[in-house]
């Protein structure tokens, strides 16, 4: 019995089901076979299934039981893992406790141990391919794009193999002859040597097994940059910093494994014998621990600021001191002393300290790349990435009416047959800047032309999250005269953290790009163009219903905050040039 969707690919669903007979559970994943012709990807799924079938042996890798197939359809029966996949459990936690981080990096070591000893690199190790089952012990998954080597253990019994008889000894006789045109893997967790050489090798599993553990301790991968580009320009520079309370055990194996030259790399048991790992039980008895109850990470509490040796006043006259107040003396003020510290303190509190957000970086590629569409001064992209938008006229739900979010407002009847339609939903890519804009323009396609803009410092310009029927999050943003709501084109009903993630990001550097705006306006930066506005009408997003109430001064550096959405665009354009027009005959021949 087929029952709910716990994920979607780009050829393929994964579906959970029940055996009939057992009653057991599984995941069952379910590849559309026009879609693997069309698009080429016969190759990857006979090797996920080639692999699949070799790692049997393990408790660390999902485990295929069986395969069948119809007249549309491939199926494969696997381990369904209920605790869903290790990148939500990071979104939720953030920065995970030393204690989690060495459970988790011991489990997937091991893995990546046993693959390796069967002659298998995985080359996308990465926190989505890493699942987690009711027990909330580690499964790997994903091997379309894995490397079959020479089984060691059908070499050692003399048994033919499948593999490219490239023997295992050595972490860089393996590497790749077949010079591919693009890389596999994931932008963030790609080797050097693929990048500048082309080939992987087992070394590069462990290049991405050390940026998973700067990513469970720092709650962000260590390179991550506006684009692909950039984000390989990174790498290839070990281009990295390590946050605050990152500890030094864990600094020193991320360091030790985040080498350019990959036989300078640790290796596999280097790296189990270092002091990261010590007093873990490697082997079976890995397997039967019961994994620790999960944490976030909490930095220690700051020591109390003393001024001249003595801590006077702690945490309020180191504020003072900060904000340039006079002290207060240990035995009190006089009247008027108090009355001019009343009034410089209300003066600090009219106008808000924004010299932290006004320094801007230097343009970047991708803002140059879009310089058709940043036409103000000193104009910078905040955030880039794919939505799905629906746009119509303004809704009940906000400030102009009152309907559900999302939901347009009751139409006119006849309406359809004599007017377009009011609600179009496309999906776009949508651009926050700096400026307080929030720019549209056309998803998968090489003009950067803007299809239409939001100014956020127009009155009335308001946002806010809601969840929709299937508990997704998604956001909106309503002016005097249009509603727009935006969803993710990734969100699953699988992961609903995921979508809460993610749109709370967008509401992020939608508040940001308002303050910043505003910041730069009060400096005069942008004194061309927000003369036109009403000020008056201006809302701060704090008195906004989607505003937050103030940005934190600790905010992520401006450089850092720029990114684009990439991951999922091919997976989409497959889907939009599937056609329904085709022969029914000569599928099954190919698998």
């Amino acid at each position: 019995n087929f029952g709910r969707t716990l994920g979607e690919g780009s050829y393929s669903t994964v579906l959970a089901a029940t055996d009939r007979q057992t009653l057991k559970e599984y995941a069952i994943k379910v590849l559309d076979k026009r879609h693997i012709i069309k698009e080429k990807k016969v190759k990857y799924v006979n090797i996920e299934r080639d692999t699949l079938n070799r790692l049997t042996e393990h408790p660390g890798v999902v485990r295929l039981y069986y395969t069948f197939q119809d007249e549309r359809s491939l199926y494969f029966v696997l381990d369904l893992c209920a605790g869903g996949e290790l990148l939500g459990v990071l979104k939720r936690l953030g920065r995970m406790e030393m204690e989690g981080a060495r459970f988790y990096g011991s489990q997937i070591l091991d893995s990546v141990a046993y693959m390796h000893s069967r002659g298998v690199i995985h080359r996308d190790l990465k926190p989505e391919n890493v699942l987690l089952d009711g027990g909330m012990h580690v499964k790997i998954t994903d091997f379309g794009t894995a490397k079959l080597l020479a089984d060691p253990q059908k070499a050692s019994n003399g048994t033919p193999d499948a593999g490219d008889g490239v023997p295992s000894g050595d972490p860089l006789g393996d590497a790749e002859h077949d010079r591919a045109v693009s890389f596999v893997g994931t932008a963030e967790y790609v080797s050097p040597e693929l990048l500048r050489d082309k080939t992987a090798c087992r070394a590069s599993d462990l290049w991405a097994f050390g940026c998973i553990v700067y990513q469970l301790l720092a709650g962000r991968p260590p390179f991550k940059a506006a684009n692909e580009y950039l984000t390989f320009q990174k790498i290839l520079g070990l281009e990295y910093t390590f946050p605050d309370g990152f500890p030094d055990v864990a600094r020193d194996l991320v360091e030790r494994l985040l080498v350019l030259e990959p036989e300078r790399r640790m290796t596999v048991e280097n790296v189990k014998a270092h002091p990261f790992f010590e007093g873990v039980q490697w082997g079976s008895g890995l397997w039967r621990q019961k994994a620790p109850r999960l944490k976030s990470y909490e930095p220690p509490p700051r020591e109390p600021i003393k001024l001249n040796g003595v801590n006077n006043g702690g945490a309020a006259a180191g504020a003072a001191a900060a904000m340039g107040l006079p002290r207060q003396s240990s035995g009190g003020m006089g009247q008027s002393g108090q009355q001019q510290g009343q009034g410089q303190t209300a003066q600090q509190q009219t106008r808000p300290q924004l010299r932290g957000v006004t320094e801007l970086p230097p343009p970047s590629q991708l803002d140059i790349d879009w310089s058709p569409v940043l036409t103000h001064p000193n104009e910078r992209i905040l955030k880039l990435g794919n939505l799905v938008v629906f746009s119509g006229p303004p809704t009940s739900g906000s400030p102009n009416g009152g309907s559900q979010p999302g939901t347009p407002s009751e139409k006119p009847k006849f309406t359809r047959f004599f007017s377009g339609s009011t609600t179009k939903k496309r999906e776009r890519l949508v651009l926050i800047t700096s400026a307080g804009r929030l720019v549209i323009a056309a998803a998968g396609g090489n003009d950067k032309k803007a299809k239409g803009e939001v100014n956020l410092l127009t009155g009335g310009a308001n946002w806010k999250s809601y969840v929709d029927s299937k508990g997704l999050t998604a956001w909106q943003l309503d002016t005097k005269d249009k509603h727009f709501t935006f969803e993710d084109p990734r969100a699953t009903t699988s992961d609903p953290a995921g979508s809460k993630f993610s749109t709370q990001e967008w509401l992020d550097s939608v508040s940001q790009a308002k303050e910043l705006a505003l910041s730069q306006q009060h400096n005069g930066q942008y004194g061309s163009y927000t003369n036109d506005l009403d000020h008056s009408g201006v809302s701060s997003p704090a008195d906004s219903i989607g505003g937050d109430a103030a940005m934190p001064m600790e905010r992520h550096n401006l450089r850092q905050t720029l990114r684009k959405n990439t991951g999922d665009e091919e997976p989409l354009k497959g889907r939009k040039r599937f056609s329904k027009r085709h022969s029914k005959s000569g599928l099954a021949a190919v698998f």
